[in-house]
């Protein structure tokens, strides 16, 4: 018999999947108005009709009339005017700022990506739950580095040298003095381009293993003015001091939970550090220990890991990979293993992450 506890329950799990359809569906609307300019061309005409969007970007009509329906629907345009057909459409309200504001502090226009890129692997992802097979970053689409980049880039703008260096003040004063950086996991290379606006006498390398992502770290570069004192290169993190190079600083922005061996690439870190040196790790802020049911921000991140995280980093036969949730207890444990003396959480306060000081 069921009880009104449990229709309470039953019926609150049903509301939280219809929210969860919903936001996926809209999800994908946004990443159609992303692909094909559509917001910014709303933003760029100030108010417009259909026929006028359509001249203006190409898209065919009759597609773009049900677009339009679903984002006035949605509350993303404002529509004034009673016919679809006819109506003029504009931005509403903190659009610009989560949609078009790349760099802006509230810019969230990379989650649409999330769910293409998630899609376009889930096929491989499902079967790998039957074969223990890794899913190659590459399978999940160009889509996977746009939306990595973009999620990433207003903090690395924001924060990365306004608010998160200013906590290793001598790592700060080595920058200014010239020091040399290995950006490790740089993806498109928004942090390492920071660090290089931020500190000219400094020589950032950024490392990745996935070409698209040093492609357009290298075009970002050029475009930003830094491709004299930044160097790209695709090299995986075992090969890190293999040229010789000695690093002042050495950087894991949100990358070291997807490695195969992070204890591998923590000791390849702790080798290339030139005396004195530092390695910053910037995580995932899991709960320290586990709560079940967790919040929002919990759940993301466990969620994140089965679908992303732990298929990329089971591409190696013997992956030790471990995933985004990474509780700080097992940071401690692999840097300790990696033959790190000291290892400090930061006070650097953040929804999102958790930051490390590495020391030998």
């Amino acid at each position: 018999m069921t009880t009104i506890e449990d229709t309470t329950a039953t019926e609150e799990l049903a509301g939280r999947l219809f929210a969860a359809a919903l936001g996926t569906a809209e999800l994908l609307t946004i990443h159609l108005g992303q692909a094909h300019g559509l917001y910014r061309a709303v933003a760029d005409a100030g108010s417009t009709t259909a026929a006028e969007l359509s001249t203006a970007t190409g898209v065919e009509l009759r597609y773009l009339v049900e677009w339009l329906q679903s984002q006035a629907i949605s509350g993303l345009l404002t529509i004034n005017g009673p016919e679809i057909g006819t109506a003029r459409f504009a931005l509403a309200p903190g659009v610009r700022e989560i949609l078009l504001e790349e760099t802006g502090p509230y810019y969230s226009g990379g989650m649409p990506a999330i769910a293409v890129a998630a899609g376009r692997a889930f096929p491989q992802v499902e079967a790998a739950f039957s074969t223990g097979a890794g899913v190659p970053y590459a399978e999940y689409g160009r889509e996977a580095v746009t939306a990595q980049a973009a999620l990433n880039r207003p903090a690395y703008v924001n924060s990365l040298v306004a608010e998160w260096l200013p906590a290793l003040p001598d790592v700060q004063a080595r920058l200014a003095a010239g020091a040399r950086v290995a950006d490790v996991g740089t993806g498109a290379g928004w942090s390492a381009i920071e660090l290089a606006k931020a500190y000219p006498a400094a020589r950032v390398d950024g490392y990745d293993n996935d070409d698209d992502s040093i492609a357009r770290a290298r075009r970002n570069a050029v475009e930003h003015g830094v491709s004299d004192r930044v160097d790209f290169e695709v090299r995986d993190i075992g090969e890190l001091a293999a040229d010789g190079a000695r690093y002042d600083l050495i950087t894991f922005f949100e990358c070291l939970h997807d490695l195969a061996h992070p204890v591998d690439a923590l000791v390849a870190a702790r080798r290339a550090l030139a005396p004195g040196g530092t390695v910053l790790v910037m995580d995932e802020n899991v709960d320290a220990t586990l709560a079940a049911p967790g919040d929002p921000v919990q759940r993301f991140f466990a969620a994140a890991s089965v679908i992303w995280c732990i298929p990329q980093g089971r591409v190696d036969a013997d992956s030790e990979v471990i995933g985004a949730v990474m509780r700080p207890a097992r940071v401690h444990e692999l840097a300790a293993t990696a033959g790190f003396g000291t290892v400090d959480v930061l006070p650097i306060e953040h929804p999102f992450w958790r930051f490390y000081r590495l020391d030998p």
